[in-house]
């Protein structure tokens, strides 16, 4: 019996040593995209507002102007002690049909370390609401409720971007497409 009982112990152990190693690989992100040379370097916020002003035709963003925007954008630090050995580096968005894969990076002492937060954007009547269906750290795949120690990040992260998200939420159809967000401010 007691044998059984230190196996069984040996096997839950070895579980967690292999999810905590999983959970510690980085997910693979892609850098941020130059811009092309030539091409008009959109000023995203107020594209977004006079699309909402003129509801005149759809609007598409990629996914590489977005990724620049928000490398522009956030600026993170840490408070002490902490930011003496992690660094926000940046958040890196990767769109798909109907889900939108948002991940932290966070560099801990020369280690990126990742979080990521799968979710969807659907209006209901006349609001928006974005619902999180899962996520992973690193490559370790986690429930929606498992990602509930990345709220407060997650909270800094949309005050940062209210004037972002307020424009964005003006559109009247929202959708997440392969590597591009298309929006609609026409009146339906």
């Amino acid at each position: 019996m007691k044998f059984l009982f230190h196996l069984l112990l040996l096997i839950g152990l070895s579980a967690l040593t292999g999810a905590a190693w999983v959970a510690h690989r980085p997910t693979a992100i892609a850098p941020v995209e130059p811009p092309k040379p030539g091409a008009r370097q959109r000023e995203l916020v107020d594209d977004l507002k006079q699309a909402a002003i003129k509801r005149s035709a759809v609007f598409e963003v990629s996914e590489a102007e977005l990724n620049r925007h928000l490398a522009k954008t956030l600026k993170g630090t840490l408070p002490q002690p902490a930011g003496e050995w992690a660094t926000f580096e940046r958040l890196a968005l990767e769109l798909e049909p109907e889900i939108a894969h948002a991940t932290l990076v966070w560099k801990v002492r020369n280690h990126l370390s990742t979080a990521t937060v799968d979710f969807r954007i659907a209006r209901q009547e006349k609001a928006f609401r974005v619902e999180v269906v899962g996520g992973r750290y690193g490559h370790l795949e986690v429930p929606h409720g498992l990602l509930r120690p990345l709220a407060p990040a997650l909270e800094k992260l949309a005050a940062t971007l209210q004037e972002e998200i307020q424009a964005l939420f003006q559109m009247n159809q929202i959708q997440l497409a392969q590597d591009k967000l298309v929006l609609d401010p026409r009146f339906p």
